[in-house]
């Protein structure tokens, strides 16, 4: 155990990598598929989906931490980080895929992947939205 200044120990435990795993699997989404009606007529089927996006926060709570916790254990631990790093990929990969399919709002998904994943819309500020015009630079002889 890691002594912090100031605090008591360090009450990370090796067991915490494995956790990770447990929580990921804990997070699965969870598809409803139901006939939908109208009047006596079906319009066919239609699905919804209870999102369980995995979180640094959510995996917290999991094993009864602070958030800050998770971060001074990652610091002090390079397996630890890895397998934190492991919950920040599974929530990029299902943003992005749910994302797309329409699995997910795709204004949130947009939101979390900007300020969580550093994913950003590029603008152009040079030209105003213009197209910009093609320039011939001189070759060297």
């Amino acid at each position: 155990m890691t002594k912090h200044a100031g605090g008591r120990p360090s009450e990370y435990k090796k067991e915490y990598i494995t956790k990770v795993d447990e929580y990921l699997e804990s997070r699965q989404d969870e598809v409803f598929e139901f006939h939908k009606t109208r009047g006596v007529k079906s319009d066919g089927y239609d699905r919804k989906v209870n999102v369980k996006l995995p979180t640094i926060e959510g995996f917290a709570i999991f094993i009864n931490v602070s958030k800050k916790t998770l971060y001074n254990w990652r610091d002090e631990n390079p397996k630890f980080l890895h397998a934190l790093e492991k919950i920040e990929v599974e929530q990029k990969r299902r943003l992005l895929d749910s994302g797309l399919s329409g699995d997910y709002n795709s204004t949130i998904a947009k939101l979390i992947l900007s300020s969580n994943h550093g994913m950003t819309e590029k603008t152009d500020i040079t030209t105003g939205g213009e197209p910009m015009g093609v320039v011939m630079l001189p070759t060297k002889k």
